[in-house]
């Protein structure tokens, strides 16, 4: 009886281990498609970034100065246009107006490469979870080229879409 016992015991030793091992390949599995499936997804998504993404075009981030009108002498007789633009370069710049710009847009301007990634990551997750408040995280390059080649879209997977779009 007690040899019976100790060889049932066995037995059931032997099957519990089998299960253990089983059960820890099945997850151990599981957690391989999910991950396989996580990075195919993910790769899908940034294909669809890239391909859906406006093609880059230097003359987008020109804005239209006004027409001016010379006459004869080469004077100006006419500006015309809705709006009075005039084009002028950085070095033109007061030193105090960039100070205001960079310390209300992007206070970190001049520490990042033109995408300030935890500020952006943060935004990204809080959209998606739909939290309000979720910050544009826009840098100042950013939001140029929101201005110049993507769109305004801010809401939803749109939104998300093209953040991911003014990244890349």
């Amino acid at each position: 009886d007690i040899k019976e016992n100790k060889k049932t015991k066995k037995v059931t030793e032997k099957k519990v281990r089998k299960r253990k091992r089983s059960l820890w390949k099945k997850l151990v599995t599981a957690i391989l498609i999910a991950g396989i499936i996580g990075v195919l997804l993910i790769t899908a998504f940034f294909a669809y970034i890239v391909l859906s993404a406006p093609e880059f075009k230097e003359e987008a981030f020109k804005v239209n100065d006004q027409t001016l009108v010379y006459d004869i002498n080469g004077e100006i007789i006419a500006k015309l246009g809705l709006e009075h633009r005039e084009s002028i370069t950085y070095d033109d710049l007061p030193q105090v107006l960039i100070d205001a710009i960079i310390a209300t847009e992007d206070s970190r301007y001049f520490q990042h490469n033109g995408v300030d990634l935890p500020r952006f990551i943060k935004a990204s997750i809080y959209q998606i979870l739909g939290k309000d408040g979720a910050g544009g995280a826009s840098t100042l390059t950013m939001q140029t080229v929101k201005n110049s080649l993507t769109s305004t879209e801010s809401e939803g997977i749109k939104g998300i879409i093209r953040k991911f779009q003014d990244v890349y």
